[in-house]
């Protein structure tokens, strides 16, 4: 009886293991790739300071690799099961929003290429160009929205407000004319969202449970969460040097588009559906026709693009081999889904540790997709002899000065106080030169050269464009899927930076000499321009004092759930800036006309006026000047 205890609690300790790993050589290349899978997780989270990640790798419908590692909670020392560890997917639940459409697509209850206000109930959209946004413009990300991250989310989940309300009032204006430019879009995910939701009849998150989730045997995966399932879900992290830093759990208003939350063995079924053309265990969630659109068909900015933005996914290539992917970055959750078509493989990763603006989650797992890859595939890695073939040089539509200058990627607010995050590092920004008959991309050390068109070859050995606006000018750089828009000559970071710079400089100096003049030179009556230039000057360095303040030292998911209030308050102060510069013009003017100052003190206050005057179109670039969020 002893022994047979024994041999039943070892069997039960093989069976709590998540897998079964070897770290020597066995000769079974699957037993390898699962000991080199946990090698890389166990060390590449140690290295990192990321506190858990979990995978799934399947081919087909069967498990390649299914694991968790490291910690899914860290107070309480919870480590991370494949199995049950619900993580936050972040953007990959786009594709869930995705599969909604298509199904209605096939039930003929929507048509990708119709015009989203047939389908909207709740209220309609204001076009402001000429064409109309329709469902396919929704899901490849060209409809032309703006976005916004200020005041998207809260912080209890009974506070989440109808999806219709939230996009009535907040829906970001379209900035851009439909079907021209990848532009990635949240709230249009959203949008697409509720029109399933309006469509079908049901809350889009019961849809996606009722006709997705449950077919799919997901029973720990959705848009919202179940209060069963309480201790199952995974906290996330923010890295700040050495330091994790617990974010609180918050709710998305456009949750259709970032707020899935699943297991790693959950989107193993998920992919394998896919895999298996629209079929998990004789059940048919989409028709092969409709996986095969989602995979295949899509948006290209120009005709000699590589890749394209596809039905709820995006491509990429690696060595000739074809990627349909969607990647996930929300509140410390990190998150990669990648499928390759042609060797019926597909993997999802997930980790729940970020930084900011760069992560070191996301360099992890790239560098993990990367030494993958050629593990499931080394015959794709032997080097076969070609004859490398240029294109042959040709000439561009417009002088080659045209297209030069400085770029910044699109994906940024442009209509809110959000776009103060391009002067803390978000927003790429790149610069293109004209060197002889080429063209070059500094930051990228490449040259292009001309083909044909507005289409050149870069010396990388892919095709690159260029696009124009509304009124026929070189505006967009194309590097396949990826958008970056022409800036005017005071728009780069670098610029705005120097520009606040001396503005600041200038109304620190006389904040310094007025303070001193006044200690020296006590009972001396000042002109009133003095005093209200000092109090100009005072005002603005507070109020920059206050949104560096905001920007560099509070919580990033502070602004998700809405303006702080010392914000709400400082926005106050443009308006009194506004009014004091008008008061300090006309007592200028009032003081040249009757000399009523001398000609040191004339040339001095005048210096300020014009600071300030250069301050104000500063702070309507930046959206500062009303409440813009």
């Amino acid at each position: 009886m002893k022994y047979l205890l024994i041999t039943f609690l070892i069997i039960c300790s093989i069976f709590s293991f998540e897998n079964i790993t070897y770290s020597q050589n066995t000769g079974d290349p699957k037993t390898d790739l699962s000991a080199w899978i946990d090698s890389s997780f166990t060390q590449g989270i140690d290295k990192n300071n990321i506190a858990g990640a979990t995978i799934v790798l399947m081919q087909g419908d069967s498990i390649l690799h299914l694991n968790g590692y490291g910690l899914a909670v860290i107070d309480s020392n919870t480590p991370v099961n494949s199995r049950t560890s619900l993580f936050g997917i972040a953007s990959i639940s786009k594709t869930f929003v995705a599969t909604a459409a298509m199904q209605l697509v096939e039930e003929e209850k929507l048509e990708l290429d119709r015009d989203i206000n047939s389908y909207l109930k709740s209220f309609q959209l204001e076009y402001k160009f000429n064409d109309s946004i329709t469902i396919k413009h929704l899901l490849t990300h060209t409809a032309g929205f703006d976005d916004k991250i200020i005041g998207t989310a809260v912080l209890s989940e009974e506070d989440v407000i109808p999806l219709a309300q939230y996009l009535e009032e907040q829906m970001p204006p379209q900035i851009r004319p439909p079907g021209k430019v990848i532009r990635y879009s949240n709230h249009g995910y959203a949008l697409l969202g509720l029109i399933v939701e309006e469509v079908s009849g049901l809350p889009f998150h019961e849809y996606i449970s009722k006709r997705i989730l449950k077919p799919l045997e997901m029973n720990h995966s959705g848009f919202k969460r179940q209060a069963k399932l309480k201790e199952n879900y995974v906290s996330s992290y923010l890295q700040k040097g050495d330091q994790l830093i617990p974010y609180q759990p918050d709710f998305q208003l456009y949750y259709p588009a970032g707020s899935f939350n699943s297991t790693a063995s959950d989107m193993g079924n998920y992919i394998s559906m896919f895999l298996n053309d629209g079929n998990f265990k004789g059940k048919q969630i989409l028709d092969s026709a409709s996986v095969y659109k989602m995979h295949y068909t899509g948006f290209k900015q120009y005709e000699k693009s590589e890749n394209g933005w596809l039905l709820g996914f995006y491509e990429s290539q690696w060595n000739g081999i074809r990627l349909v992917r969607h990647a996930g970055a929300i509140q410390g959750f990190v998150s990669e889904l990648i499928m390759i078509p042609e060797e019926n493989i597909g993997f999802f990763v997930c980790a729940n540790t970020s930084s900011m603006p760069n992560s070191n989650s996301r360099a992890f797992i790239n560098k993990f997709i990367y030494d993958l890859l050629p593990r499931l595939m080394p015959d794709s890695i032997v080097e076969k002899e070609k004859i490398k073939l240029s294109p042959k040089m040709g000439t561009a539509d417009e002088p080659l000065e045209t297209f030069t200058g400085k770029y910044r990627s699109t994906g940024y607010a442009s209509t809110t106080f959000d776009k103060l995050a391009l002067l803390v590092g978000f927003g790429l920004e790149i610069e293109i030169v004209s060197n002889d008959s080429t063209l070059e991309i500094v930051e990228w050390k490449d040259k292009l050269v001309p083909i044909s068109d507005l289409t050149f070859h870069s010396k990388y050995g892919r095709y690159l464009a260029f696009g124009r606006n509304t009124k026929g000018k070189i505006s967009y750089f194309f590097a396949d899927i990826y958008s970056y828009i022409k800036l005017k000559w005071y728009e780069p970071v670098k610029f705005q930076i120097f520009w606040m710079g001396s503005i600041i400089l200038i109304l620190l100096i006389y904040i310094i000499t007025s303070i001193v003049r006044k200690l020296s030179v006590r009972n001396r009556k000042s002109h009133l321009i003095k005093k209200i230039n000092f109090s100009l000057a005072a005002i603005i360095v507070l109020f920059l004092a206050v949104l560096a303040f905001a920007l560099l030292k509070m919580d990033p998911q502070a602004f998700s759930i809405g303006t702080p209030l010392i914000i709400k308050v400082a926005f106050v102060l443009p308006f009194f800036i506004i009014l004091l510069e008008f008061i300090s013009i006309y007592l200028l003017v009032k003081a040249i006309r009757f000399k009523e100052l001398v000609t040191f003190d004339l040339i001095y206050q005048s210096l300020i006026v014009i600071a300030v005057l250069f301050f104000i179109p500063w702070l309507t670039y930046y959206n500062l000047i009303g409440f813009n969020y």
